[in-house]
């Protein structure tokens, strides 16, 4: 098979490859089918052309991988992806180009029959209009415009460019960064947009795209704190509570919220949802109940059956119910404390950014200070001396300002592509308190319960600098190389 220079063979070359070597049994007889002994060329198991090489039906091929193979398939595919998916990007620009206004009737668009490049790409890939206008919009920001001269402009974001292209950077990743640096830039200095721009390359280059996301709005809010208070107030303006019915008899209620107004909302579902996974249920003797002495020992736990959204949902009309039938104003929910995190400059200022527990978007500074008063909601840096946080041995469970603290710092889940908020989340011992550790900020963190489970297999936990890291074992990798855990890092302009 001749070597190719172009990234995107390459990496189809380097995906049948892997595809093919993960399957059992395959290896002895290169470029033979392990299940047919059909020829195909050597690396490659027999099936769909690439090119030169050949790749394997997956529907007959998937079931006979080893757990390592299959991860190793999935990787490359997702390396083919991007190549792929940085080919119709590149090209979605370039039929922005030839579709732009100046050239009328002309555009390519428009002679296809379609009144723009989105609407032409639904046809030539069966996408929808959304799918097709993401991938314009993302063609336009990565390509070299044209003047109305007819001369070729620099891309507008050369280094995302770049990174699409070559396959480092996933199109949605890169779509978050261009949006944030867009909104930023009118306010902001050029040379703090290319670093940012830099940082933000790099970060995506090892991080899914949701990750991205939430750093990119950081780096937004870094770059252009004067914008929060107008864009605020627009989003203020926006909210919406549409109802629509649906084909099987459901009601589907569409909100749309404002950062604060997601907070509120937010906070309290999420305390619901929380405590519900937090729920321990036993079932013995046809019984089900909450109570592990009533059930006794010959009873066994049961998770709770519903889906996450499920729950969220029956949390949502509870509140309703009871507000229905409540002559009287409802108490706070338990652990229904919405944090604002801000620093005390902030707080005294009013200028700035603030930041509530599970929402991405800030809200501004003066904002969080004319909500201060409320007693359900507490800024960060309003815990005083009489606040303990610090516990010995003595007692085993972490106060309530101490899971706030662990908040500020964790921002939820540790694990740092979770994203699950403070509310679902368990207070965990990183020496455990059974073996003689102790209940106190240094060695405690906050963990969904999934994940908490997954650091007793093995995983070394480490607070460095107020930052968590995460040393997995040897049988995940063999380097145990430490992972970054907690908030991501704050972007600081130099």
């Amino acid at each position: 098979m001749c070597k190719t220079t172009d990234p995107l063979i390459d990496s189809a070359s380097a995906f049948a490859s892997v595809w093919a070597g993960a399957l059992t049994g395959f290896g002895d007889q290169v470029g033979e089918h392990p299940a047919t002994g059909a020829p195909g060329a050597p690396g490659a198991a027999a099936g769909t052309s690439f090119g030169t090489i050949s790749v394997a039906p997956a529907q007959l091929d998937v079931e006979t991988m080893s757990d390592a193979g299959l991860l190793r398939a999935l990787r490359a595919g997702y390396t083919l992806k991007r190549q792929v998916d940085a080919l119709l990007v590149r090209a979605a620009g370039e039929l922005s180009v030839r579709s732009r206004p100046s050239l009328g009737q002309g555009g390519l668009a428009k002679s296809s029959g379609h009144t723009s490049p989105a609407s032409l790409i639904t046809e030539l890939g069966r996408v929808t209009l959304a799918e097709a206008g993401k991938t314009v919009r993302l063609g336009e920001a990565t390509t070299a415009p044209v003047s109305l001269l007819g001369e070729r402009l620099p891309a507008p974001f050369e280094l995302v460019a770049d990174a699409v292209n070559t396959g480092v950077v996933q199109v949605d990743a890169a779509q978050s960064i261009i949006t944030a640096l867009t909104q930023a830039t009118p306010r902001a200095l050029p040379e703090h947009v290319v670093a940012a721009e830099e940082e933000l390359v790099e970060f995506a280059a090892h991080h899914p795209a949701d990750t991205v996301r939430k750093l990119s709005i950081s780096w937004r809010d870094a770059l252009d704190t004067d914008g929060i208070a107008p864009r605020e107030e627009a989003l203020i303006a926006a909210r919406s509570l549409r109802w629509s019915k649906q084909g099987n008899g459901l009601e589907r209620c569409t909100i749309d919220l404002d950062p604060l107004g997601a907070g509120y909302v937010r906070t309290m579902i999420d305390a619901m949802v929380g405590d519900a996974l937090r729920a321990v249920r036993f079932q013995g003797d046809g019984a089900v109940g909450e109570d592990r002495d009533a059930c006794g020992a010959d009873h066994v736990e049961l998770p709770d059956p519903r889906t996450i959204p499920r729950i969220a949902a029956d949390a949502l009309i509870d509140v309703a119910r009871h507000m229905m039938g409540c002559s009287t104003s409802p108490g706070p929910l338990p652990h229904t404390t919405l944090v604002i995190r801000m620093t005390l400059e902030q707080l005294q200022s009013g200028l700035g950014a603030a930041q509530l527990d599970g929402v991405e978007d800030p809200i501004s500074a003066g904002a969080a200070r004319r909500l201060a008063a409320d007693a359900e909601l507490i800024p960060a840096v309003l815990g005083g001396n009489s606040q303990i946080l610090d516990l010995g041995v003595g007692r085993r469970l972490f106060t309530r300002a101490q899971r706030i603290a662990f908040a500020e710092r964790d921002g939820g889940c540790a694990i740092t592509d979770c994203g699950r908020p403070p509310s679902y989340t368990e207070a965990h011992h990183i020496h455990w308190w059974s073996h003689g550790g102790t209940t106190n900020l240094n060695n405690g963190i906050l963990l969904c319960t999934g994940h908490h489970h997954v650091i007793h297999q093995g995983w070394t936990v480490q607070v460095i600098d107020n930052v968590p890291w995460f040393i997995p074992p040897a049988s995940i990798d063999p380097t145990r190389t430490p992972r970054r855990g907690g908030k991501l890092p704050t972007p600081t302009l130099t």
